[in-house]
């Protein structure tokens, strides 16, 4: 018997893909900012993965207030008291200079300081969408945003199975690169959507207490290696076990 039901993510266009996820890596970095200004500014920039509603969100920005994306639209809205508000932002069309400007006003409207907010980031964010001159489009990449929040939503649950007890109240998100891992008997134990290293999506295990999280992965299962008959199943036993170790 499966342990949770494995999400179908289908047939997907590397190229594509990539494309999609840079769309998402930019749109998540508005929470890292609000994050890095409102929850942690001296500390990591770390956000959480929230099973209830499968999205990307913030920690606790104050007075149980946060921020949170939807990974197959880039909706993003505020959450009070982990009830999201009636006040979403559909990216469609909007340029990453109309976020800033739709962030700004919600944070006047609850409230919080605007002069604490920051746009500076600990980490290079150079190619990803910025300023006034360019728009989120993801009604263009529908099928692979779907893709790619089926691959997280699977990722969670695959990650909690082979960690239980270990990862608290939440998955962590790196904001840098949008792996969503959980620490495990001295090891990350993780997700990754593709990165410079390796394009397309991927499970791994990694040390714990690198910099930056899993910065080098001790084994990688690739996401093309997996057959969705029994891919919960294997991605939990690689997990469990630590996998093979991986050769580029």
């Amino acid at each position: 018997m499966r342990p949770f039901e494995w999400r179908p993510v289908g047939e997907y266009d590397p190229k594509r893909l990539a494309e999609a996820r840079n769309q998402l890596l930019s749109a998540t970095q508005w929470l890292a900012r609000v994050e890095r200004s409102y929850a942690a500014p001296n500390g990591e920039v770390s956000l959480r993965w929230l099973d209830d509603r499968n999205v990307i969100s913030t920690h606790d920005l104050g007075s149980d207030l946060g921020l949170e994306l939807s990974v197959d639209d880039l909706k993003m809205q505020f959450t009070e008291a982990g009830a999201p508000s009636d006040h979403e932002i559909d990216v469609e069309e909007r340029s990453p200079a109309h976020v800033e400007a739709w962030l700004l006003i919600e944070l006047l409207h609850r409230g919080v300081d605007r002069e604490r907010f920051s746009k500076d980031l600990p980490y290079d964010s150079v190619g990803l969408l910025n300023g006034d001159g360019v728009e989120f489009s993801p009604a263009e990449y529908e099928p692979e945003l779907r893709a790619l929040d089926a691959l997280m939503r699977n990722a969670a649950q695959a990650i909690r199975a082979a960690a239980p007890g270990e990862q608290g109240d939440a998955l962590r998100v790196s904001p840098r690169d949008l792996r969503v891992q959980a620490s495990a008997d001295g090891r990350v134990l993780g997700f990754s959507p593709g990165d410079d290293m390796i394009p397309e999506p991927f499970f791994f295990v990694a040390t714990a207490g690198e910099p930056n999280g899993a910065a080098s992965p001790l084994a990688v299962l690739r996401a093309s290696e997996i057959q969705e008959s029994d891919a919960a199943d294997r991605v939990i036993a690689f997990l469990r076990s630590g996998g093979q170790p991986t050769t580029h």
